[in-house]
């Protein structure tokens, strides 16, 4: 068994999880990147195994620790870009979390700093990547 397989194997054994079902995690994720132009995605796994929770399932709606993750966002922004990469306008946002479209801005604008983008539809493209 290589020093790899046994690292999985005790993050498989830490996180309560089969090692087999981390092996499928995997391998699910390399095909991820594969189909997403993602040649990262092995190097990051070599670094670190368990981060194989961290990458999206794929088929499945975007979740704000999907955001956190890939662009290091604060978990409201996080939960904003989510919302809005499943195709709610800013004011739909804000009336959801009962706030006003003025809190949802600023977060927003943050948001848009920290992806390096200005505008909206640029924003969305960078999200919709990791989904």
């Amino acid at each position: 068994m290589s020093d790899r397989d046994e690292r999985r194997n005790l993050y498989a054994g830490t996180l309560g999880h089969d090692s087999a079902a981390i092996r499928k995690r995997i391998a699910e994720i390399r095909k991820w990147g594969e189909r997403n132009d993602r040649p990262f995605v092995e190097d990051l796994l070599n670094a670190n195994p368990r981060l194989e929770w961290a990458i999206p399932e794929v088929g499945r709606d975007p979740i704000p620790e999907d955001f956190e993750l890939a662009f290091g966002l604060t978990r409201v922004e996080a939960e904003i870009a989510a919302a809005f990469a499943a195709g709610h306008k800013l004011t739909a946002i804000a009336a959801t979390r009962g706030c006003s479209i003025n809190t949802v801005r600023t977060h927003f604008t943050h948001i848009k700093d920290k992806l390096g983008k200005s505008k909206q539809t640029d924003v969305l493209r960078e999200l919709m990547k990791i989904v």
